[in-house]
């Protein structure tokens, strides 16, 4: 039996990949890398490991058929506070799969980066043709990746597919990002604070349409050395509408409050003002349409228990869970 190893595996959107993949491909056994033991409870073959350790990507890649790249050190406050790990993590640990993937002959290596990559769009929505421009070390880190993914399938004859992920969301995500930020601060009954004047657009994607693209990529033939926009763009939104729209389905009347974007991790020099996803490759070629609405994946957060401040809140649930 085919077997598909995911990175990442017990992030926000590695779990829910896990979950995809077991209904999409049952014919594919599933290997699951990461620092921790994700939280399935399903028949996953688990692999404790840094992308950063030979010996952990050497153990995880053999055997594998295709490989799905999520782990990675994520978001702008994250990475601009350490661009170095940054840096590390996102493009030496991609070059470590990459060489294991060389050497075991994996017949396709799938990898996450970001729409990040684009900037700011001269125009929307944002095709795989736009320019591309990154605007932080995040960005940076994802098309260095994408750009060695490219050189190694090449050099070494494995295909390869590259998927950009647009404002992605879902139950298990941290407040680190927007979405779970507005919907816990709402819970609590405290204003939902914006950055800057609010006129930032944004089309979020829920995870469980997210993966759903990705994992369409996996067995594909056509989507061999392409890459492919996966985001919803049905409802593009600002920062100030969204933050109304939080409010409104969580059934409050409070008012939001705002911030300088001087105060905040991106400031003037990395925020992006537009950015909206044209998926319609992804549609013509893996056969994509994402199906959640934002208001239904709004309240899916705000129903999917305790959003955690950071990843690390995250990583201590797992280990409770892990020994429950």
């Amino acid at each position: 039996m085919p077997r598909v190893l995911v990175t990442g595996a017990s992030g926000f959107i590695g779990a829910a990949m896990i979950a995809q993949l077991r209904r999409d491909h049952p014919d594919l056994k599933v290997r699951a890398l990461d620092l921790q033991r994700p939280r399935t409870r399903s028949s996953v073959e688990v692999v404790t490991g840094s992308i950063l350790d030979v010996n952990d990507v050497s153990r995880a890649v053999q055997g594998c058929d295709y490989v799905i790249h999520l782990a990675a050190i994520l978001g702008v406050s994250r990475t601009e506070t350490d661009p170095l790990a940054c840096l590390n993590v996102n493009i030496s640990g991609t070059i470590n799969l990459l060489d294991a993937c060389a050497k075991e002959g994996v017949q396709r290596f799938i990898f996450a980066s970001s729409s990040e990559v684009y900037g700011e769009p001269a125009k929307l929505p944002v095709d795989e043709e736009t320019p591309l421009n990154p605007r932080s070390v995040y960005a940076t880190s994802k098309l260095a990746g994408e750009q060695y993914v490219s050189s190694y399938a090449t050099r070494y004859g494995f295909e390869h597919s590259i998927v950009r992920f647009f404002n992605v969301y879902g139950t298990g995500q941290v407040a680190e990002f927007v979405m779970p930020r507005f919907i816990r601060e709402v819970q609590a009954g405290r204003e939902p604070v914006i950055h800057g004047d609010g006129g930032q657009v944004r089309a979020f994607c829920y995870v469980e349409d997210a993966v759903r693209g990705a994992a369409a990529t996996v067995k594909n033939p056509a989507a061999a050395g392409q890459v492919f926009n996966v985001g919803n763009p049905a409802e593009p939104i600002t920062m100030k509408e969204l933050a109304h729209r939080v409010i409104h389905v969580l059934g409050s009347n409070m008012q939001p409050r705002f911030i300088p974007l001087e105060q905040v991790d991106r400031g003037f020099g990395r925020e992006i003002r537009c950015r909206v996803p044209n998926t319609t490759k992804a549609q013509r070629v893996l056969g994509y349409r994402p199906a959640i609405s934002l208001a239904e994946g709004i309240r899916r957060v705000a129903a999917g228990g305790r959003i955690q401040d950071t990843w690390r809140g995250v990583e201590e649930d797992n280990a409770l869970a892990a020994r429950a």
